[in-house]
């Protein structure tokens, strides 16, 4: 199911504060527990448009950060 509904009661967007993708992780896990047991197997995150596959980098001056379904393919 989407993490919006799995996790978040439905809601797509929230204003959050993080230094890093890690810290959304750590966030988002407050709103809906348990996102952040699976965010590494499930999630993918694309800051301001571009996928970012490390969490640790700097979230200073982003405006946006979307959290994607990872999708399999063969």
């Amino acid at each position: 199911p989407p993490f919006d509904r799995e996790f978040f009661g439905g809601t797509d967007r929230f204003e959050l504060t993080a230094k890093t993708l890690f810290g959304v992780v750590n966030k988002l896990d407050e709103i809906g527990p348990g996102f952040a047991d699976l965010a590494d197997v499930r999630a993918a995150f694309a800051v301001d448009g571009e996928v970012q596959p490390d969490w640790s980098v700097s979230l200073e001056g982003a405006q946006e950060v979307i959290v994607m379904q990872k999708v399999a393919g063969g």
